[in-house]
């Protein structure tokens, strides 16, 4: 178990890619256009393009904050009024995504699950002790999961950010611990 907490430090830095979103409300489309086809046409026209990473219906998707702040700039020109901006998680598309994350992200148009950044908690479970029933702590935590997954051989977990004190008691009482990888604090 102690190779698993090393590995498990090192995924806290990126355990999920962020990424930065802009929102447009539906009552902003201008003559039924769709978000992605007024970036298209307002990016076509702009010296300084901003690179579009993935799109929803009214989410626009960046890589960087950079790219993100360029296109809010051009848009909100466009609009006169400001945009709202999001923080994402990007998940890896084989993500085992439970019935009640989509009140928490969502599948984009190109099928890359993303969790709202402020409303997840992402952690590992550690079974150090010899009494401890990691399994048994999973298995209680279970009905309390948005999404997990796998990544350099560490098994992640996604639950509502508010759940971090339910997920530890539960470790706790299995004799584990949980290492919170986002946001990045140890609990």
């Amino acid at each position: 178990m102690g190779n698993q907490r090393n590995d498990v430090r090192d995924l806290q830095d990126n355990v999920a890619e962020t990424k930065y979103a802009l929102l447009m409300e539906t009552a902003d489309q201008v003559d039924g256009e769709t978000f992605i086809d007024i970036w298209e046409h307002l990016s076509g026209q702009s010296s300084g393009k901003a690179e579009l990473f993935d799109h929803d219906a009214d989410l626009l998707i960046f890589s960087t904050v950079h790219d993100c702040e360029a296109a809010q700039l051009l848009i909100e020109a466009y609009f006169m009024r400001p945009l709202e901006t999001l923080l994402l998680l990007l998940l890896p598309d084989k993500a085992d995504l439970r019935k009640e994350f989509t009140d928490y992200g969502f599948i984009s148009h190109s099928s890359h699950p993303y969790v709202y950044a402020d409303s997840a908690f992402l952690f590992s479970i550690q079974g150090d002790d010899p009494g401890a029933q990691p399994y048994q702590a999973f298995e209680q935590m279970d009905e309390h999961l948005l999404a997990s997954f796998s990544k350099n051989k560490v098994s992640i977990f996604i639950a509502d950010r508010q759940s971090d004190e339910l997920m530890k008691r539960i470790a706790r009482a299995y004799r584990c611990s949980i290492t919170q990888l986002y946001p990045s604090v140890d609990i």
